[in-house]
């Protein structure tokens, strides 16, 4: 009987440790859904007995160790600015250890190691859109979705989420793909015209031309000084799209009073694409300025850093480009040259809205078939590099636009930024500027859809210099589009 009582005690006491555990795992949790940090003792000096797992702040184990691949594409902003976020990132958390691929041909390096299939030779993260765009990717299930990221309290500011102090429109631009964003960028990157404010002081230019008439009036005094207007490189037409691209015809589309139904068009490949008004348009203002001859004569035989070169020479006023310009010319820029920046305004009046190319870039994406601890290693890397210390290493390091709300709107942190960074964050201020990045939601493989964008690369340069009239060749293009959005239907 006594032997009885004292089970029955034992087997409550148990239940009531079980009941007291189970508790403290339900009410514990916190952060990214993960376990809270254990207060329990790291081990026991019973022999056999297994030590408690410690645990970081966001909930993940310090004992378990983990290599994350990294496929870094090194292009107009470098590397140093990642390498020296890895370096805090793996001395705060030691068990992590990254391991870097890095090329400015990573696009290539993805396209192998996709076609390979093999997910244990995948990168776990990578920095950069493969060919052929992540639409085909996200909808095959290949690619981790990202919108968990947003949600995610910073690790600078734990009682703020990443999305509360990210710039404005810096969410909205995020690509959704079936609903999803499979993609998270740490650093943003505006399109438009970069130019040397010293040329443009020095002549009296126009530096902020408010309509497309003054836009013109001002390429008219360049030409008349004896400069080239504007240049990009001839060999990558698409770098028009910096300054002359969708976003032109974004704003022509709001001035029109339907501009949702026109960025939901292009989304989803909604015809007509190539001989919309507003396309059209964007393409004879383009082969206008040509036949005025305010392109430079060389672009054919231009590649990119050939074209900004063009402006550090004074060989040309403005290029077509993005706000990397200025890390990515350094080595050949003299140390008092100061970037200037304006966009091109399709507009009529200022009460018009005036739209700039936004602007991400260092696109982060993970692969799906990753280990789950990979993946969530890999988000909080991503997490890491929007801290305040590393947007403001990025920004004066690499002149990389920082996605963090607070640094912009901080004097003493802007005035350390690059001067291409603050002539852009100054100019969208000064005109109210609207950016947005424009994205597909749907994928095309017929070999149509890339026929037609080969005639339309194959053309740029020849509407820029006023040699064809675009009209002949959208529709061609648009025809190409047409069948591989039948073909894409049959599928």
């Amino acid at each position: 009987m006594f032997d009885g009582k004292i089970k029955r005690l034992m087997s409550t006491g148990v239940a009531a440790v079980l009941s007291l555990t189970m508790l403290a795992a339900c009410s514990g949790n916190s952060g990214n859904n993960q376990p809270s940090p254990s207060t329990s003792p790291t081990g026991s000096d019973k022999p056999g007995a297994s030590a408690e797992v410690e645990v970081y702040e966001n909930g993940l184990s310090k004992n378990e160790k983990v290599t994350l691949k990294v496929g870094f594409f090194v292009g107009g902003y470098g590397r140093e600015w990642f390498d020296h976020a890895v370096q805090s990132f793996t001395a705060k958390y030691p068990n992590v250890k990254i391991d870097i691929t890095a090329s400015a041909d990573m696009k290539t390096i993805l396209s192998t190691k996709i076609s390979a299939a093999n997910d244990n030779d995948m990168f776990d993260l990578f920095n950069t859109t493969p060919a052929g765009g992540i639409v085909s990717l996200a909808e095959a299930g290949k690619l981790e979705p990202m919108d968990d990221i947003w949600e995610y309290p910073l690790p600078d500011v734990p009682d703020k989420k990443v999305k509360d102090l990210m710039m404005p429109g810096m969410y909205e631009s995020t690509q959704l793909i079936n609903g999803k964003r499979y993609e998270f960028t740490t650093a943003s990157s505006f399109g438009g015209l970069f130019f040397n404010k010293k040329l443009f002081e020095e002549h009296g230019w126009n530096q902020n031309p408010n309509t497309w008439d003054e836009f013109k009036a001002l390429l008219a005094d360049i030409k008349a000084d004896g400069i080239a207007p504007i240049t990009f490189p001839g060999i990558h037409p698409s770098y028009h799209n910096w300054a002359f691209g969708t976003a032109k015809n974004f704003e022509l589309a709001d001035i029109n009073g339907h501009v949702d139904e026109f960025i939901e068009n292009f989304s989803t490949y909604g015809l007509p694409q190539y001989t919309n008004p507003e396309t059209v348009e964007t393409w004879n203002r383009i082969y206008e300025l040509g036949q005025q001859g305010y392109f430079a004569e060389g672009l054919p035989a231009l590649n990119h850093t050939q074209s900004q070169m063009q402006v550090i020479q004074g060989q040309a006023a403005m290029v077509s480009t993005g706000t990397h310009v200025e890390n990515e010319m350094k080595e050949a820029t003299p140390a008092d040259f100061d970037w200037g920046y304006m966009a091109v305004p399709f507009r009529d009046n200022t009460n018009q809205k005036l739209w700039i190319r936004s602007g991400t870039s260092n696109f982060n994406y993970i692969w799906a078939a990753k280990p789950d601890l990979n993946k969530k290693w890999a988000k909080e890397l991503i997490t890491w590099m929007v801290t305040l210390e590393n947007q403001q290493f990025a920004a004066e390091k690499a002149g990389a636009l920082p996605m963090r709300k607070d640094l912009t709107e901080d004097p003493a942190r802007t005035a350390k930024l690059s001067s291409s960074a603050k002539s852009v964050l100054k100019y969208i201020a000064d005109n109210k500027a609207h950016t947005y990045k424009a994205s597909r939601s749907i994928s095309i493989s017929d070999p149509n859809l890339a026929q037609a964008e080969k005639l339309m690369n194959e053309n740029i340069v020849k509407f820029a210099l006023g040699q064809q009239e675009p009209l002949p060749i959208l529709e061609q293009a648009e025809e190409l589009l047409k069948k591989a959005v039948e073909a894409e239907k049959k599928k």
